[in-house]
């Protein structure tokens, strides 16, 4: 049983299929330079490695690119070998202090918060609709990099802006890149 961890940037989707157990990426692969004519999928299963160049018109054909990879370079994903879909996602706002089991709703605040990561969030939403339809067997988990950053005290995470602007457009310090902070203060520890 492996998870299917999944970060669909804003150019370019990253993917790993993972053995929970060890950490030990058994399958790879990139798409890059999203919406550009000279777009690149790299697929490794192993000794096996697949890629095609030319045009990648968005993230949706890039994922559905990638998950056809598995299925003709391995290991299939339809098997039932995966355990889950994990999403990195940039912004979870001040709704999301840690990992949150996908639905609708979760999808839809994923949505409203667009604005506050409008190259990050839209992208990663498209990911999770695409993921969610190719494999919709499997529970997906979505990680949020301003998760970690949760527990900033006031003076640290306030700007100084008016207080009725700053809440209505929830503009504060969400801290960046939460993910690498946790693992890094982890391994530090």
């Amino acid at each position: 049983m492996s998870v299917l961890v999944i970060n669909s940037g804003s150019s370019s989707i990253k993917y790993q299929l993972v053995d929970p157990d060890t950490g030990e990426a058994v399958a790879t692969g990139l798409v890059e330079r999203i919406g550009e004519e000279n777009g690149l999928i790299r697929h490794a299963y192993g000794d096996r490695v697949r890629e095609i160049e030319g045009p990648v018109a968005d993230h949706g054909v890039g994922l559905e690119t990638a998950i056809d990879l598995f299925e003709e370079i391995g290991p299939s994903l339809t098997d039932g070998a995966i355990r889950a879909v994990g999403h990195r996602i940039v912004q979870g706002g001040k709704y999301f202090d840690g990992p949150a089991l996908v639905d609708d709703a979760v999808q839809a605040k994923i949505e409203e918060l667009c604005p506050l990561a409008p190259l990050h969030n839209p992208a990663h939403l498209k990911g999770i609709v695409v993921a969610r339809r190719l494999l919709p067997d499997v529970p997906h988990v979505v990680v949020f990099d301003t998760a970690f950053f949760q527990s900033l005290p006031d003076e640290a995470a306030v700007y100084a802006l008016d207080r009725d602007i700053a809440d209505r457009y929830e503009v504060r310090r969400y801290g960046a890149h939460g993910t690498s902070h946790h693992y890094v203060s982890g391994r530090g520890a």
